[in-house]
């Protein structure tokens, strides 16, 4: 039996994903590491250092025949140490050289180079993302552009939405992190109110920005518009995607997004970022709207005219509909994928 370590955040979606669909295929239980959480950075860079230790302990080891890492600049560092066969690492976001600014990016940007010029094959989960990497001198031949996808049995449109409000409620299924830009949201949901539209707000997840967000949004008298659900299982997401017409999203950067991928599956309109990940996949006033990051009104207006243009919100749902059947289909993809594994060991081991 085939032997497969991952290294990564094992509590991620996007890992659990990952993780998921690699057993799925292989038939196998995949062996997992990482480093320990801490809410501090000295604890962080302690937390790494106890893990280096662990990784050179498995040189003693029998060798592995896979190992996966999530994020060059960390994992994908330390998967260089683990005797594998074949190496293989997956870039987080548009870049994992973040923030590409200061000393933290310099260093990154080195880690980065020296990674992808090291391991067998690099996952780009989408277009955008072989930039990063061409530029950090990974070689085009090792990189391999595909989604991972989603659960199209699980995230299933239907034309019947759960509550007659739908229309004017919308969802945010990102993590509560100052990144995500929440606030700008409920600004932009008052913004609204005092314009006379009153919308309905989702937030779905929790984080550190959870008492702020709270409190702001008693400050901008719409805490009877806003819910926040909490963390949210798997499989009652899409009951929960079902109950809004809207998805906002307003990240000041972006990879590929599996939460923008389930909303389009659902039907959700999206209103997102206008960054170049996500101009891979939508059209503005087409199959969504790209807002400037950081313009509260601009957001707001994109909102109202959602709303306000039912028609082009059906249309939009087709053509979304559409490119996820054919493009993002979870069984699919990381049958693709995992064939690509197995063909590339088969090569190093001839």
């Amino acid at each position: 039996m085939i032997r497969i370590l991952f290294l990564g955040e094992t509590y991620r979606a996007d890992a659990k994903s990952w993780i998921k669909g690699i057993e799925l295929e292989s038939a196998s239980r995949l062996e997992t590491m990482e480093i320990r959480r801490s809410k501090t950075r000295s604890g962080r860079i302690f937390n790494a250092l106890i893990f280096f230790l662990e990784i050179l302990k498995i040189r003693f080891r029998p060798s592995y025949d896979l190992v996966l890492a999530e994020r060059t600049t960390s994992y994908g560092l330390f998967c260089l140490f683990v005797p594998a066969k074949l190496r293989i690492v997956a870039q987080q976001g548009i870049t994992d050289a973040y923030p590409e600014e200061g000393f933290s990016g310099f260093y990154k940007r080195i880690i980065q180079c020296w990674v992808y010029k090291r391991v067998d094959l690099i996952h780009a989960w989408g277009h955008v993302m072989t930039y990063a990497m061409l530029n950090s001198g990974a070689a085009p031949y090792k990189i391999l552009v595909l989604p991972k996808g989603i659960n199209l049995e699980l995230y299933k449109y239907s034309s019947h939405r759960a509550s007659s409000n739908s229309a004017h409620t919308l969802i945010v299924t990102r993590s509560l992190y100052g990144l995500y830009r929440h606030e700008d949201i409920l600004r932009a949901i008052s913004l609204l109110a005092r314009q006379g539209l009153k919308i309905k707000g989702l937030l779905v997840g929790e984080g550190p920005e959870k008492p702020k967000l709270i409190q702001l949004s008693k400050e901008l008298g719409i805490e009877d518009q806003v819910t926040f659900t909490g963390v949210i299982a798997n499989d009652r997401l899409p009951r929960l995607l079902n109950e809004a017409a809207l998805y906002v999203a307003y990240p000041t950067t972006e990879g590929v997004s599996s939460s923008l991928f389930e909303a389009m599956a659902m039907g959700c309109f999206p209103i997102v970022s206008d960054l170049p990940a996500n101009q891979a996949f939508l059209s503005q006033r087409k199959n969504g709207i790209l807002v400037p990051v950081g313009d509260v009104a601009q957001l707001a207006e994109a909102i109202r005219f959602a709303v306000e243009n039912p028609e082009l919100v059906k249309h939009a749902i087709l053509i979304n509909k559409e490119y996820i059947d054919l493009h993002v289909d979870f069984a699919k993809n990381m049958r693709i994928i995992y064939k690509s594994y197995l063909d590339l060991l088969d090569k190093k081991s001839a």
